[in-house]
């Protein structure tokens, strides 16, 4: 694959590289950039194209007797109750793929709140570290559920990034391949995104760079990490997704 390229076409580069690829949605608490979950259903189509029939996803929960799954049915959501599961765009990523007849399966941490539990614990580094290990290990047991079926992996934010941070943060797209021997493709959609953390102006530029190339491949595009341009060379994936749509909502 060589330059830019509709997010079809990465998808389907990365799963002729690897069984297993990693994308990711982009969020802030309940607040979301839509756009990120629409291009995942796109990466599913794309994905069922290669044949792929599996769903793994982070905001998933576990099946009764603590199994990640197969689900085969959308998730109920009780009336009123918030949450990524109850958003319409999630539910459309979600529904993409099963009703092409995929399943889905959780693989998030199992978080036991004991009655003196002191909430300020899961705002530590350790704590934090130890649920993307448990992510890990839990992609691992979908992987062992299935042998030898490929699998699309959909995560919030900078999980499945490949570089641990400065701060020593390990995301669990550093621990898996240790634990399964398994190096997967991953892609991120959070390049461009505003979290609203402040102006970046490479971000405009890089836009304003790309703007006929965006314009030819409606607005949302993605590319080798290798092959990116100079701000986005060190990003943590193997290839990224840029986009005029970055709003969060």
């Amino acid at each position: 694959m060589d330059g830019w390229q509709p997010v079809e076409e990465l998808t389907r580069w990365g799963f002729a590289q690897a069984p297993v690829v990693m994308a990711n949605e982009a969020h802030n608490g309940l607040r979301r950039c839509v756009r990120t979950r629409q291009v995942g259903a796109r990466m599913v189509r794309a994905a069922h194209e290669a044949g792929v029939r599996r769903l793994a996803m982070e905001a998933l929960p576990w099946q009764p007797g603590g199994t990640p799954g197969p689900i085969r049915d959308m998730p109920d959501v009780p009336p009123g109750q918030q949450g990524y599961l109850a958003q319409p765009d999630m539910r459309t990523l979600m529904a993409t793929a099963l009703d092409l007849g995929w399943t889905l399966w959780a693989y998030d941490a199992v978080i036991a709140v004991p009655a003196d539990h002191n909430p300020a614990e899961f705002l530590t580094l350790e704590f934090t570290n130890w649920r993307e290990r448990e992510q890990a290990q839990n992609l691992c047991q979908v992987l062992a559920a299935e042998p030898g079926e490929p699998l699309l992996v959909w995560s919030g934010n900078s999980h499945a990034a490949t570089e641990p941070s400065e701060d020593g943060w390990v995301p669990m797209g550093c621990v898996f391949p240790g634990l399964s021997g398994v190096d997967p493709f991953v892609i991120d959609q959070t390049v461009t995104v505003d979290f609203e953390h402040g102006f970046r102006s490479w971000v405009q530029e890089l836009l304003d760079s790309l703007a006929s190339t965006l314009a030819a491949c409606g607005g949302t595009a993605g590319i080798l990490t290798g092959q990116a341009p100079p701000q986005l060379g060190g990003w943590p994936a193997d290839a990224v997704v840029v986009s005029t749509d970055n709003a969060l909502s």
